[in-house]
């Protein structure tokens, strides 16, 4: 997988992204630096596998079909699979031993699981994964007590737009990054990037 060893030029990196939002029918489109991150140097290829944990969307599908042939749309976070969470994981991120995983968007499901089901996922993910396979997600950085859960849906290599998918929340207590680095291994978080919004996006590498 010589497209990976292209892109790490360096190591743990921070930016701020500036864009201003633009609200449209309650969605909201923003640059992503976190998701450009993930896709540089890439090379189309049908061997590439996509794993988006997120909810399936045509827009996503023909991003990751520049790059890849095998995708799979986990919708992890539904409701009803949240209940039973080990038939989920099961379901939702199955065995591929004959094309692991290359790219793996987890959006905010850091965030949005227990504290409990956070290993054991990421645990999967690794399993699931091939060796340098990236993944990329999404924290709440900032300091807000209610938080709005949302549908991400990536519409170029470096644009996600942001969709509320249900009422306000109580937030959980915030992840600082030496958590998420933690809760990410085997993955090595090498990118990082906080945005005006308030999220942060980490983006690792499975050594």
């Amino acid at each position: 997988m010589g497209w990976l060893d292209r892109w790490m030029g360096g190591g743990d990196e921070a930016a701020r992204a500036t864009e201003p939002e633009e609200p449209k029918n309650g969605s909201t489109e923003r640059r992503s630096l976190g998701v450009a991150a993930l896709f540089d140097g890439v090379e189309p290829s049908a061997d590439h596998a996509v794993l988006d944990l997120g909810r399936a969307a045509e827009a996503s599908l023909e991003v990751y079909g520049r790059y890849a042939r095998r995708i799979r749309f986990a919708d992890l976070l539904r409701e009803e699979r949240r209940r039973m969470w080990t038939v989920a994981l099961e379901d939702s991120v199955p065995a591929q031993p004959e094309r692991p995983y290359d790219l793996i968007l987890g959006w905010d499901v850091l965030d949005r699981l227990g504290p409990e089901a956070r290993e054991p996922l990421v645990g999967r993910l690794a399993d699931r994964s091939a060796p340098g396979a990236r993944v990329h997600v999404l924290v709440d950085a900032s300091d807000a007590t209610m938080v709005r859960p949302y549908r991400f849906t990536v519409v170029d290599v470096d644009r996600v737009r942001y969709d509320p998918d249900g009422p306000e929340q109580m937030a959980r207590p915030r992840l600082l990054p030496a958590e998420v680095e933690r809760l990410l291994r085997p993955f090595e978080v090498v990118r990082a990037f906080t945005s005006q919004s308030g999220m942060r996006e980490y983006v690792g590498i499975r050594r």
